[in-house]
């Protein structure tokens, strides 16, 4: 007997396999040929109930067969797959106690080995009479099979032979006598080509879910297990009970004056990450998308982040003073260069806005504590401490001495997050000063991760890292973290129109004005930053 042919045919002959194969699926009449066939169950054959959930389990295998033999009317069903690795036919079955039970068959001997051999449908009106019945392998459960037919599952794309689908002992129903007839056939090459494609997906998605654990355990092996998050899959009920008891913030504008600000740190005997915000609120103009960094002067801004910070619980939690605070937001604004149009100041306290936002208004609180929130509004304002509004390609296309320093890796990244070190390292603006030595190593860890994150040559993959975590269920909040500062980073389009004009005219012109340099310095011009290419567009 010829073995299976997904392994032993050449190439050529796999690809005119397949050929024949998507032709033959391709000329299934999909409809009714017979006035017999019930259109009821050739809907319900059509439907995707058949297949849904199709896994490699006794319940599912049992479930298939079920449908399928009902759409049939035959006394039983039973599918094999062909494993290549113990070359066997197996499927799943119910034993005399009810317990599941794994069948296996060879594929030399036997009429399902016959058919998976041969690749095409078999229908016989007394198997006793066929020379490839074997009354040894085939019969299942002392079950007297009479009437026989079978249909093998194909992989179409790959030309190759999944397994068999098998039918045995049609239902005498008066007019068929207790025989499969055409009609029957033509249902069990579509229930065949159904739980073909069914079998593809389900080893694809195997094949999907071992690559992301793996990838997940490679990108996140340096997480603290205690440190993450596990996703379930909140009903829509269950979500909106939980919006329904999540308590509103106040909407009440309470203006807050650091100057005359009580200090709650020496109440404070050491910090507590449990989040919890103060009873004093951001004004409830602030809270919005709308707020425009442009309209603020310094004393203002520097007031945003007081109440933001304020509001998050944090001057309590990590026993800040608030003036040290101030002295820390004033030395990150002048750690900004006011020459850059677009990485200046405002990018700063915009990027924290939004973060906040996304903190307080999108829930993401939900799953941070105060130790994530205050890595990520730090992140935040010192992100982009001393861009010189040109980007790392500038930088490394010029040799600059940035670009030497950090060897080419992230340069500005890297830049930024030594400068906030070196802010910190000043006595009057430590605000982690009350931190204990491993509580600072791993402050300091995450805020060079989550400015490191910001790099643009990153962001695939952060993104590959942020979607198999989802995939997974399991989600580290330094990640989440990374995300929220990464998302906040690149909200300019997203905000309203009027806002988001200015940041676009902003970048605009820093682009512009990197391209004069590249100019000037006769290097090649990045794409969208040649001033009199663009404005000869026509968008």
């Amino acid at each position: 007997m010829a073995h299976v042919t997904p392994t032993t045919n050449s190439k050529e002959s796999t690809q005119r396999r397949r050929s024949s194969l998507v032709k033959n699926v391709l000329s299934l009449n999909l409809r009714p040929s017979s006035s017999t066939l019930d259109p009821v169950k050739f809907a319900e054959l059509m439907s995707n109930d058949l297949t849904s959930g199709f896994d490699a389990t006794c319940t599912s295998f049992n479930g298939v067969c079920s449908k399928a033999a009902s759409i049939l009317e035959s006394r039983a069903c039973y599918v094999f797959l062909f494993d290549d690795k113990d070359w066997n036919l197996y499927t799943f079955l119910k034993d005399k106690e009810g317990k599941d039970t794994k069948l296996m068959k060879p594929i030399d001997r036997g009429i399902t080995g016959f058919v998976l051999s041969e690749g095409k449908g078999l229908k016989l009106d007394d198997v006793q009479s066929a020379t490839q019945w074997c009354d040894g392998i085939d019969e299942i459960d002392q079950c007297s099979t009479m009437t026989y037919l079978a249909s093998p599952l194909w992989n179409i794309m790959a030309g190759t032979c999944l397994g068999v689908i098998e039918f045995r002992n049609k239902h005498n129903n008066g007019r068929n006598k207790g025989k499969f007839d055409t009609a029957d056939e033509q249902m069990a090459q579509i229930i065949a080509f159904h739980i073909g494609r069914a079998v593809v997906h389900q080893r694809q998605q195997e094949l999907l879910d071992g690559r992301n654990k793996a990838i997940h355990t490679a990108y996140e092996k340096g997480c603290d297990r205690n440190d993450s998050i596990h996703i379930d899959n909140d009903t829509e009920n269950e979500r909106r009970k939980r919006e329904k008891d999540r308590p509103s913030l106040s909407s009440k504008s309470l203006s807050l004056r650091y100057a005359m600000r009580r200090q709650r740190s020496a109440m404070t005997s050491g910090p507590s990450w449990k989040c919890n915000p103060s009873s004093k609120h951001v004004s409830f103009a602030d809270r919005d998308w709308s707020y425009d960094v442009f309209l603020h002067n310094e004393e203002q801004l520097v007031m945003h982040a007081v109440d933001i910070f304020d509001e998050r619980g944090l001057f309590t939690n990590f026993s800040i003073p608030v003036t040290t605070f101030v002295n820390f937001v004033k030395e990150i604004k002048a750690g900004y260069n006011s020459s850059a149009p677009y990485h200046n100041h405002h990018h700063a306290f915009d990027v924290m806005h939004v973060c906040y936002l996304l903190i307080a208004r999108c829930k993401a609180d939900e799953y941070l504590d105060s130790f994530n929130i205050m890595s990520v509004l730090v992140g935040a304002l010192a992100h982009d401490l001393g861009h010189d509004g040109f980007n790392n390609s500038f930088h490394c296309t010029t040799n600059s001495e940035l670009a030497v320093v950090y060897n080419g890796i992230s340069v500005l990244e890297n830049f930024s997050a030594a400068y906030l070190f070196r802010i910190l390292r000043k006595d009057k603006c430590n605000i982690f000063a009350r931190l204990s030595d491993s509580d600072m190593a791993k402050m300091r860890s995450r805020l060079i991760d989550l400015i490191l994150d910001t790099d643009a040559k990153n962001h695939f993959m952060l993104m590959t890292r942020f979607k198999h975590s989802i995939e997974m269920k399991e989600l580290s909040r330094g990640l989440l973290s990374s995300m929220l500062l990464h998302v906040s980073d690149v909200s300019n389009p997203t905000r309203p129109g009027v806002i988001a004009r200015k940041w676009a005219f902003a970048v605009q012109e820093e682009f512009f004005r990197q391209g004069d340099k590249e100019k000037e310095l006769q290097v090649s011009t990045s794409p969208f930053m040649d001033r009199d290419l663009e404005a000869s567009r026509i968008y």
